[in-house]
């Protein structure tokens, strides 16, 4: 039996292992489930028992609410509708569909639950106490309605007669009826009977008939209260009320005997499943051991000789082929393990040919599809390709760097300056010709300071208006415009072998803090990549940068020439100034002393007219 077992296929062995499991674990799954319907059978007869139980309490809460309270309620003693009443009809009607689902469920073919059920059922003395109770409170009515109404009404009569009586009895009467409907004691009715026959001796020697009438009236309707209070109850043990709450308690007392009753068959269907499935599950357990341990036995050879070879494996070596003897699934998982040895170790040639910086080898055909080869391909693709930006980043940081040193050069005129940069550029990207335009803020235009390999025929005007074609758009709109589908009037490159127009042309704005103070134009027959499109936009900023601060250098420039300028000439018009003070003073000096003199020529003259005027009198 053994060896049968070895020469069988790893299929036919596992199913020949596990078969017995299955069947063993569908036996106890079935068990289980039947077991679980049948306690959740019990658990639902249980829940719904509890139910009814709850449904009892409820309607006896709204009974007790209704007998308290609720009868009091205006809206019943006015059309016989309470809420409470409502309550208790509805909880009723629950509890009798508690009681039908019980009466149809599995547990009723109980012989004692079964009585029990149908008692409670049948049983109407629950509904019909409660209703004569409503009926007994409606005629008793409170305040101003049914027989209370009625008692107010006639004392009412006697209080607003114009009748003399004795106040003190009339109070005392008041009392009596008050003590009754608070204590509920037929004391207080004697009392009060008693009271009303002193009172109607002393109206009868009164001879005031009328008034004992109207006392006579009083004393029935307190009576005719009394005698229905007697009959709805004066305690919870007595009258219609009594016999209600004794037969609720009843029913109570049905519901819990039932309630055990359910409990109990629950707790041994509980058991009794629970005893069959630990029962089903040792088996289980014993025959999966016994199972597991002839197929160890039959499998362990095999596994030791795979296990040695993965280890030396996972130890990172070699291990030698292993030995194909059979053709069944071990055999053939020798073969892959022996295939896949195989693929590892050209993998592993290979990666190590990508240390050593082989990164354009390829990868050999027979195993190219593999999941490890794409793998490693993959990763040869990446390093090409990290190989590739790193280059874009150096030729990135070196044109930065060359370019660096350009604009670190100082006292430099801005033209020439221009001139360096642009061809600098145009050479390092490697395109044909190109032009730098600075913004003449001053009459609204692109000067243009500096070109390289341009057509001069083509170019005539040094300067152009800023809102005038593609470089008037680039200013406008501080983006680089970049096509590379060129009209062919645009513009023409001259080599030693004729004219041909550019395929590529690049305008970048020259702008710092979003201030754009110039701009550069290239035109190439080479697509101008995207690291260089953004080296391009990188300088233009560093370009912007130290043209800007030249153009302010050298505004500066003009503006401290122009100052000594004007400080010199401030310096000249003072001396001016000064002189033609000196000489202002000098007149002055001049004409205050004729003025001196011709005051003394004019004083002579007076007193020479005076002495003459004196020789003629």
């Amino acid at each position: 039996m053994l060896e049968f077992f070895k020469r069988l296929k790893i299929r036919a062995k596992l199913l020949a292992a596990f078969g017995s499991l299955i069947i063993l674990s569908i036996l106890l799954t079935v068990y289980a489930i039947i077991s679980i319907r049948d306690i959740l059978i019990v658990k639902s007869v249980a829940s719904e028992t509890e139910l009814l139980s709850t449904n009892l309490v409820r309607i006896e809460l709204a009974s007790k609410e209704f007998i308290t309270e609720g009868y009091k309620e205006k809206e019943f003693q006015q059309f016989g509708k309470s809420q409470h009443i409502d309550a208790f009809t509805k909880f009723l009607t629950h509890a009798n569909e508690n009681l039908s689902v019980l009466s149809v469920s599995a547990l009723a073919a109980d012989p004692i639950l079964k009585e029990k059920i149908q008692k409670i059922s049948t049983s109407k003395q629950v509904s019909d106490g409660f209703n004569e109770m409503v009926t007994l409170l409606k005629r008793r009515g409170f305040k101003d309605f049914g027989l209370e109404g009625q008692l107010r009404e006639s004392i009412h009569a006697v209080e607003v007669s114009n009748h003399n009586f004795d106040k003190v009895l009339m109070l005392t009467l008041r009392r009596h009826e008050k003590d009754f409907f608070l204590r509920k004691e037929l004391k207080y009715q004697d009392e009060f009977n008693n009271t009303i026959k002193a009172f109607e001796k002393a109206l009868i020697n009164q001879n005031d008939t009328s008034l004992a009438a109207l006392l006579l009236n009083y004393q029935n309707r307190f009576n005719e209260v009394v005698e229905i209070e007697k009959q709805i109850g004066l305690t919870a043990t007595q009258g219609k009320k009594g016999i209600f709450f004794e037969e609720l308690k009843n029913v109570k007392e049905e519901v819990a005997v039932i309630s055990q009753i359910v409990a109990e068959k629950a707790m041994d269907q509980i058991a009794q499943s629970r005893l069959l499935l630990v029962v089903i599950f040792v088996i289980q357990l014993i025959v999966a051991i016994i199972l597991s341990i002839s197929y160890s036995n039959v499998i362990t050879s095999v596994i030791k000789e795979l296990r040695s070879a993965m280890a030396r494996l996972a130890e990172g070596s070699f291990p030698e082929p292993l030995i194909v003897r059979t053709k069944e699934e071990v055999g053939e998982t020798k073969k892959a393990f022996n295939q896949m040895l195989d693929r590892l170790k050209m993998a592993s040639r290979f990666a190590e040919n990508l240390g050593n910086g082989q990164l354009h080898q390829q990868y050999d055909e027979a195993y190219k599809n593999d999941v490890l080869a794409k793998s490693l391909i993959a990763m040869q693709q990446k390093l090409n390709e990290t190989e590739r930006i790193q280059a874009k980043i150096n030729w990135t940081n070196e044109g930065a760097a060359q370019f660096s040193e350009i604009i670190k050069k100082e006292n430099v005129e801005v033209t020439m300056l221009a001139d360096t940069i642009l061809k600098q550029l145009i050479t390092y990207l490697k395109a044909n010709q190109g032009a730098m335009y600075l913004v003449d803020e001053e009459d609204n235009s692109l000067e243009r300071i500096a070109t390289y390999a341009y057509d001069k025929k083509k170019f005539i005007k040094d300067k152009v208006a800023i809102d005038e074609g593609l470089l008037g758009q680039c200013y406008l709109e501080k983006e680089s415009i970049y096509l590379k589908e060129v009209p062919n009037n645009y513009i023409k490159i001259t080599s030693g072998l004729g004219e041909s127009p550019p395929t590529n042309v690049l305008i970048t704005p020259l702008k710092t803090r979003e201030k754009v103070v110039g701009l550069i134009e290239l035109a190439s027959f080479n697509i101008l990549e995207k690291h260089e499109l953004d080296f391009v936009e990188k300088m233009s900023e560093s370009i912007a940068s130290i043209l800007l601060s030249r153009q302010i250098a050298d505004r500066t420039a003009r503006l401290l020439a122009e100052a000594k300028q004007r400080e010199q000439e401030l310096v000249q018009r003072e001396e001016e100034l000064k002189q033609n003070a000196e000489e202002l003073s000098a007149t002055q000096e001049e004409m205050q002393r004729q003025r001196t003199q011709l005051e003394r020529e004019i004083k002579l003259l007076k007193s020479k007219l005076s002495l003459h005027d004196i020789t003629l009198n």
